[in-house]
């Protein structure tokens, strides 16, 4: 298949869509376009294309641009097929191969923007080696009918069977094997925004630096009062919401940008950099049309009718770091 302004074409099956929706094309038509194509961007005098399309029948100059006008009319695009004047007609370089059968606009699925999350739904994940502290804290937690899971090592934490979803740690940085510290920077390389409370028995400045640079929310020194705890937990819980609330609307963006095609992802930046459609045609060497065309197919996959919400869908996933493995080390 090949895009031509806003139809795709099959030559071989001598067939036309647009929007994924067969049209009507005569043979005549059909011969035109062929020898068009076939001429890569040279201009086919008007006695070449009448010799070829109707090589046994004398026909007038008037059958010709008949069958051009109605080409231009299936195209969707009259600057298509160039006029030149005293010489003939030339089909632009904008012609895409290999596009799959269906227009992208028709064929593309329509990403959902989740809902947003309930801080009173954000659970909480206890991480401390210390069986005494896990069961007071996860007794609290109960009565306060606050969600919660328990983990004593940083390492099971890691391999349980957790969804994405969100949530906040309480975290104790002395673990046996790896630390709290360690354990959050694997959290941070997986790219989920949980907030962290850090709890500790013998905390120092430095530690509690490191840790807050890092994305702690609070670093509390043991023994602490049960309802300075519960306060710093509300507050998180409503941090780790709108924090997943955001990450949430990044993914989202991430999957209409995957929609695009490698042509698309080279013009987006272009794009919402403020290119006319003749700039954008002069930096990738093709034509205006073609630019025009790139345009229009960002524009419907990233499901915005706006250049200014374009270059702001575009500012999240270029400012926000693509996640990783996680790692202990």
């Amino acid at each position: 298949m090949i895009r031509l302004g806003q139809a795709t074409i099959s030559l071989e099956r001598r067939e036309a869509f647009l929007d994924g929706r067969p049209l009507r094309v005569g043979g005549r038509a059909f011969e035109i376009l062929s020898v068009l194509m076939q001429a890569d961007g040279r201009i086919v005098s008007k006695d070449e294309l009448i010799n070829q399309v109707w090589p046994d029948i004398v026909v007038e100059e008037n059958n010709l641009q008949v069958q051009i006008s109605s080409l231009r009319k299936l195209l969707g695009e009259k600057e298509i097929i160039q006029t030149v004047p005293r010489r003939g007609y030339r089909l632009l370089k904008d012609h895409e191969p290999n596009l799959p059968l269906f227009n992208p606009l028709a064929s593309a699925p329509i990403v959902a923007q989740p809902p947003p999350v309930d801080a009173q739904s954000v659970p909480v994940f206890i991480v401390d080696d210390e069986a005494c502290v896990r069961t007071a804290l996860s007794r609290l937690l109960r009565a306060e009918g606050i969600e919660h899971r328990i983990f004593q090592s940083a390492e099971e934490l890691l391999d349980a069977d957790i969804a994405n979803g969100p949530a906040c740690l309480l975290l104790d940085v002395s673990l046996p094997e790896a630390t709290g510290l360690q354990l959050q920077a694997a959290l941070n390389q997986r790219g989920l925004p949980w907030p962290v409370i850090f709890m500790t028995g013998h905390g120092t400045i430095p530690m509690s630096v490191q840790a807050m640079k890092a994305g702690a929310v609070e670093f509390l020194t043991k023994p602490f009062n049960d309802d300075e705890l519960l306060g710093i937990l509300r507050n998180t819980r409503q941090h780790a919401a709108t924090a997943y609330d955001q990450w949430q609307r990044v993914q989202h963006v991430r999957q209409l940008a995957a929609q695009l095609t490698p042509r698309e992802r080279e013009v987006l930046p272009l794009i919402v950099g403020g290119l006319s459609n003749k700039q954008i045609a002069n930096q990738l060497g093709t034509s205006e049309v073609t630019a025009k065309v790139h345009r229009k197919h960002i524009m419907a996959k990233m499901q915005t009718r706006s250049l200014v919400n374009l270059v702001e869908l575009y500012g999240l996933i270029s400012a926000a770091p693509s996640p990783g493995p996680s790692s202990l080390s």
